[in-house]
């Protein structure tokens, strides 16, 4: 979970234990590619915010996670901005902010979910 206001970030972080995951918090793109580094193939599922801190913002960490871990499903992020259309990775969701806990476990739900095989 990165993001660099620490009020939202603590409810974030509620909202996702109370979804059953084990939450690992970053304040920046640089401490989350950290993390990521050492820990990214044990890592499920990506939330983030748009904005940070410094030269790297949501947009361009969505865009790292996606090349170097695949296997991670990414939610992203505002209460600010929303990305334009093709600036994140298509299978990237977002959801504006305030976010509720309701709507975070639909798009949680939604991006965990196995994806059927076509018919």
């Amino acid at each position: 979970m990165v993001d660099d206001d620490p009020l939202v970030r603590i409810d974030l972080v509620d909202m996702l234990d109370d979804l059953g995951f084990n939450v690992v918090e970053a304040d920046c793109v640089s401490a989350a590619l950290a993390f990521l580094q050492t820990g990214g193939e044990r890592v499920s599922f990506l939330l983030t915010d748009v904005q940070m801190p410094g030269s790297r913002n949501g947009v361009t960490l969505t865009n790292r996670v996606s090349f170097v871990w695949p296997h991670i499903r990414i939610l992203v992020t505002s209460g600010v901005s929303q990305p334009a259309v093709g600036e994140l990775p298509f299978q990237v969701q977002f959801i504006a902010k305030p976010v509720t806990p309701l709507a975070l476990m639909a798009y949680v739900d939604k991006l965990t979910s196995p994806t059927p095989p076509p018919t």
